[in-house]
């Protein structure tokens, strides 16, 4: 039961960072969006490459928040097949349990 706990903990702290990360990206994709429209209202083009400029860098890190949440998401997916472990032997040893009694 306290593997269980640990593992259940785990999973919950890797999901959260990998939850962040999503909300991170999505955010600096939002802010590259709105640079890209300002972009493309703009007359002046020194405003424009401005804004195209920091629209780009907006992307770049969008697809690095990106790429941090593949990390927790492999730990969530690692630990959630250790708890399936954990609760398929408990499940088995029960499951021996009730036929032992039913005999």
């Amino acid at each position: 039961m306290l593997r269980w706990a640990i593992r259940a903990v785990a999973a919950a702290s890797y999901k959260r960072k990998a939850i962040s990360e999503s909300d991170r990206a999505s955010r600096k994709s939002s802010d590259a969006k709105r640079q890209f429209d300002r972009a493309r209202r703009e007359r002046d083009n020194s405003k424009r490459q401005e804004y195209i400029c920091q629209g780009l860098s907006d992307l770049s890190e969008a697809v690095s928040h990106t790429s941090n949440a593949i990390e927790p998401l492999a730990q969530v997916s690692f630990v959630a097949s250790l708890l399936v472990e954990s609760v398929q032997d408990n499940l088995d040893e029960q499951t021996k349990d009730i036929v032992a009694q039913l005999k």
